[in-house]
């Protein structure tokens, strides 16, 4: 068995390497994602782990919950999930009875995720932990260094609520082209998008994210100012997976609101120190060369994000001073971004260039990668807002260098103008 595990270890190493930088998509509300824009050997198809979910069975910790739970897990939707109900260490097991095709991998999507939470494999009676996770990604995918007929996934703290969404099971093989397998958000970020809602970084940002994080290989991070729920989550991360980002973007516990005023937004949202504090956090953390957010107007008015847009402005000053929140300051050290740019900014405009084909992905263009990317988000399709229609509306190639330590550009059409390259400063690129 060691050394069958071995053998699928190798395979497994060898397939991340190959399928580097290559997109996933996924059809509708599925919650696993189906390869898109790649080109796969016959070798490798034959190679990737087989879905047995609905060859398992599943039980409850709450034994009140039964068939209709399990549907909830696999029918592929985002509006549907799996609610831990009891107060005590609750979990969720999956049993196959046919030991010639064990559970070898999981594919979790959580909704809410435990702040510790672990899978284990039952031999004999007991259960043994084999993967301890804590609350740092949504979608995860979990190999099991011995494959087994039974598996389980465990809150470990009583009282901390579970919920997940879709979860797979899988056959011995290589990571199936469904699973997202992320890394850490960029911790020297060449760039930080810095977006107010998911899909805000598709219609407004247009083909920044793709361009820079695949083509590009710059470090990037992607953060978001809001957080829009559940649903909406696991469709932006399907829409960065299919532009090829790998690293996990940053999402806040602020709530997605439309308020009026600034005055009701802040005080929405926790009030305005707390939202300058986590903009701080985040500079000072992820430590960007570069900045790029909202309209000052909001685009379309909204107000939230002309507060992510104000705020944005403000941190550039204040995370660089370390009087300004001395506990992220001794966390993370004081900071200073190089360059901040405005989404229809009036100060010396740029105009960036979507249109260029991008080998990174089969040679679609930026834009184009952002348009697949929208249609991830779901839920969202039914309204009029789009990265064609309203992406040209409010010229999502037009930014404006608000801030800069660099100088104005005088060339144009690149965030990264006046900014040494990676390995002049020392930073790892956003590798695929």
């Amino acid at each position: 068995m060691k050394k069958e595990y071995l053998m699928r270890a190798a395979v497994l190493l060898l397939t991340v390497v190959l399928w580097a930088g290559m997109l996933s998509a996924a059809a509708g509300e599925a919650a696993y994602a189906v390869l898109d824009g790649a080109t796969l050997t016959e070798d490798v198809i034959a190679d990737e782990a087989e879905d047995i979910t609905a060859e398992c069975t599943f039980s409850f910790s709450n034994r009140k919950q039964t068939a209709a739970y399990t549907k909830r897990l696999t029918d592929g939707k985002y509006d549907t999930r799996w609610r831990q109900q009891d107060s005590g260490q609750g979990w969720l097991t999956m049993r196959t009875e046919n030991a010639d095709r064990p559970i070898a991998s999981l594919y979790i999507c959580f909704d809410t995720i435990p702040p510790e939470w672990e899978v284990q494999i039952q031999e004999s009676e007991d259960w043994t932990t084999v993967h301890t996770g804590d609350d740092a990604f949504y979608h995860v995918y979990v190999p099991l260094e011995m494959p087994t007929v039974a598996v389980r996934v465990l809150s470990v703290k009583p009282r901390t609520k579970m919920q997940i969404a879709e979860i797979r099971a899988y056959a011995p093989g290589a990571i199936p082209s469904a699973a997202q397998v992320w890394e850490p958000p960029v911790e020297d970020a060449e760039i930080l998008f810095l977006a107010t809602h998911a899909d805000d970084e598709l219609i407004f940002f247009g083909g920044g994210i793709p361009t820079y994080a695949t083509e590009k290989k710059k470090a990037v991070t992607v953060a978001y100012l809001a957080n829009c729920g559940p649903r909406r989550r696991h469709e932006l991360l399907n829409g960065l997976w299919s532009m090829g980002v790998r690293n996990h973007p940053v999402i806040s516990n602020f709530p997605d609101k439309h308020e009026k005023t600034f005055t009701a937004e802040y005080k929405a949202m926790g009030g305005k120190n707390r939202v300058m504090r986590w903009v701080v956090s985040l500079y000072r953390r992820f430590r960007p060369e570069v900045v790029v957010t909202h309209d000052p107007k909001g685009e379309y008015g909204h107000v939230q994000h002309r507060v992510c847009a104000a705020i944005a402005e403000e941190a550039y000053d204040q995370a660089a001073d370390p009087a300004f929140d001395p506990e992220s300051a001794e966390a993370y050290g004081s900071w200073q971004v190089q360059k901040l740019y405005l989404h229809l900014g009036k100060e010396n405009r740029i105009e960036m260039d979507w249109s260029v084909p991008l080998s990174s992905l089969g040679g679609i263009t930026g834009l184009e990668a952002a348009v697949r990317a929208f249609t991830y988000h779901v839920s969202q399709q039914e309204y009029s807002m789009n990265v064609t229609k309203t992406g040209k509306q409010y010229d999502n190639r037009i930014f404006g260098l608000a801030r800069t330590e660099v100088g104005v550009d005088t060339v144009g059409g690149d965030f990264l103008e006046n900014i040494p390259p990676k390995a002049e400063n020392g930073k790892e690129g956003n590798v695929q």
